[in-house]
C-alpha cells in the first residue's frame, strides 16, 4: 500500500509539473520551475521501469537550465556580432561611395 501511495503521490507531482511547465510566462519562472523538477526527479528512487524515463527527463531538464543560463552569452555575441558586421558593411558602403565620387570627378 506504501508503494501505491508513494506512486499516486509522484504521479501526482509529475501532473503538476507538467502544468506549471505548461503556463510558464517567462525565462527566470522556466528556470526556477526546471530547477525544482531536476531537485524533485534526483531525489526519486524508484523501479527500473522508470529510471530510463527519469535520466532522460534529468538530461533534458539540465539542458534547458544550460540554454538559460547562457542566453545571455548568446545574446552578448549576438549583439557583437551584428555590430562587428554593420560596422564591416558602412565601411565598404563607405569605399564605395568615395569610388564613386572620384570617379564622377
Amino acid at each position: 500500500m506504501i508503494d501505491l501511495a508513494n506512486y499516486m503521490v509522484i504521479r501526482k507531482t509529475f501532473e503538476n509539473f507538467k502544468d506549471d511547465f505548461s503556463s510558464c510566462t517567462n525565462v527566470k519562472e522556466l528556470k526556477l520551475k526546471t530547477q525544482k523538477f531536476l531537485s524533485f526527479i534526483s531525489s526519486l528512487d524508484v523501479e527500473s521501469s522508470l529510471k530510463d524515463f527519469i535520466a532522460k527527463q534529468k538530461e533534458i531538464a539540465k539542458r534547458l537550465l544550460l540554454v538559460i543560463n547562457i542566453r545571455y552569452i548568446i545574446i552578448f555575441m549576438y549583439k557583437y556580432l551584428v555590430q562587428r558586421l554593420l560596422s564591416q558593411l558602412l565601411s565598404l558602403i563607405n569605399n564605395a561611395l568615395r569610388i564613386l565620387g572620384s570617379q564622377l570627378k
